[in-house]
């Protein structure tokens, strides 16, 4: 595998055949009666979303350790009791508001760390204090 590319660089050369096998289908489509044309057209064109949509929520996300500001691969979160909050092990930038969601859930399972936050929501919530942000788990309000 080369250095320094992505996998969409690699796959690039693909454009080229696509385009004529397009062109190609399009000949094919208007050499032929509109009745045989249309199901075609139809089927693809209601295919084409539902495969999308499919292999969209079925691709698991991966997070993205590149940092802002120098573009090293070195994010990390910055507390491991919680998703929020970023910093950059090369060069020390911090940004105490981005997900760390992504990164945690590579790092092992949520459970815990979930149950940690809503344990401290209700907690809060029992004292009389103010719940802080990074307690609130949003799907949790109040139980």
């Amino acid at each position: 595998m080369a250095r320094g590319y992505t996998r969409m660089d690699r796959l690039g050369w693909l454009v080229s055949p696509a385009l004529l096998i397009g062109v190609g289908l399009g000949v094919w489509l208007t050499g032929h009666e509109p009745k045989a044309v249309l199901p075609l057209v139809l089927g693809l064109g209601l295919a084409f979303p539902t495969l999308w949509i499919l292999i969209s929520a079925l691709s698991p996300g991966k997070a993205d350790r590149r940092c802002r500001e120098c573009g090293a691969s070195e994010l990390v979160r910055i507390d491991k009791a919680t998703t929020l909050g970023l910093r950059c092990r090369a060069c020390g930038f911090r940004d105490e508001s981005a997900s760390g969601w992504l990164l945690a859930e590579e790092e092992g399972p949520l459970e815990e760390l979930v149950l940690n936050r809503r344990r401290n929501y209700r907690q809060r919530i029992r004292t009389g204090e103010k719940p802080a942000s990074s307690d609130v788990d949003r799907r949790v309000r109040s139980n």
